[in-house]
């Protein structure tokens, strides 16, 4: 399924490409066992295709033919991101599914272990994930540690092979997905155990991950849940509002009172990954007239404008009981 967005994408724009010129494109363009699926499953982005289609039409009888072309390329890719989302929505679909036949094989297990084997068949993409999202969460946890388990760097290569998938899912080149990936099997053969390595490659496939999401007008169905799922493997707290979602962390200053570079790479991973609207930071100090806590603070907002993207991220002080003195609460409003 992973693989068949970026085929289903060409299949859509190349079958409008080869009508343009006929008059009943929109028949060929919207009558697609696709393009229904992506009607059902994806109404706003389907939407939005019927309507550039219908001003092109309109473009096209007043004889506006640069218009009218402009239109149907924008119509296109209305319905190319439709399709690529309806399929999302089918992974998802086909997941739950499988959580389903996961819990009801665990019981068939207990009265019949000759079944093992074809259990294992329908939930190993599952089980992978699922041993993904526990184990690379104890890389999170690492700061000074040069080394990881064996298991931990399973499950962090079965975590960045996921995220290579959706990205190739999303439309990623043939060229960044082969180099991921050859990183990948590499540290798989030489078993190479270095924390660094391995959240240098998460980093890697994140950040492809996000100039995919990026090239929408904004966060496709679904990318709330991930981002807190993305950030909660990344050690900070996070939850979903109705302003946002917000992410939490007592890390980003160390006892002595420094930005934790750590914290700062793993914020900026966040915001790569996740590209789209403003984020509002807030610091609880113990006082607003606290001149060392305004010093910290500073250090940390320059510390965010040298990340890239200087605008989008807004950082200020707060005195509140809710949080802990020192800790950082960022929103990204958008999700």
């Amino acid at each position: 399924m992973i693989r068949r967005a970026p085929l289903l994408v060409s299949f859509i724009v190349g079958a409008a490409c080869t009508s343009s010129h006929t008059p009943r494109t929109s028949d060929a363009l919207f009558s697609s066992a696709e393009a229904e699926a992506a009607r059902v499953d994806a109404p706003d982005l389907y939407e939005q295709a019927r309507t550039a289609w219908a001003a092109a039409e309109e473009a096209n009888r007043h004889e506006d033919s640069r218009a009218a072309d402009a239109l149907r390329t924008e119509a296109r890719l209305w319905l190319a991101a439709a399709a690529t989302e309806a399929e999302r929505i089918d992974m998802d679909r086909r997941r739950v599914e499988l959580q389903s036949e996961e819990e009801r094989w665990g019981k068939q297990l207990a009265r019949d272990q000759a079944a093992s084997a074809l259990v294992a068949r329908d939930i190993s993409r599952q089980e992978a994930r699922a041993v993904a999202l526990r184990e690379a969460e104890r890389l999170s946890t690492l700061e000074n540690d040069p080394q990881v388990s064996g298991a931990t760097l399973d499950a962090v290569l079965t975590r960045a092979r996921l995220n290579i998938a959706l990205a190739e899912a999303l439309g990623a080149a043939e060229e960044p997905i082969a180099a991921l990936l050859a990183r990948a099997d590499r540290m798989a053969q030489e078993r190479s155990e270095s924390a660094k390595s391995a959240q240098a490659l998460l980093s890697s496939t994140e950040e492809l991950m996000g100039q995919m999401r990026s090239r929408w007008p904004q966060p496709l169905a679904g990318a709330a849940a991930e981002l807190v799922e993305t950030a909660s493997i990344k050690g900070f707290a996070a939850d979903r509002s109705p302003s946002g979602v917000t992410i939490r962390s007592n890390r980003f200053f160390t006892s002595a009172g420094h930005v934790s570079t750590t914290a700062a790479e793993r914020f900026h991973d966040l915001l790569r990954a996740f590209p789209h609207g403003p984020v509002a930071c807030q610091v609880s100090v113990p006082g607003l007239e606290s001149r060392e806590w305004a010093r910290r603070v500073a250090v940390l907002i320059d510390r965010m404008r040298r990340m890239g993207d200087a605008g989008r991220v807004s950082t200020s002080m707060v005195v509140t009981e809710a949080l802990g003195t020192g800790v950082v609460q960022c929103t990204f409003a958008v999700y």
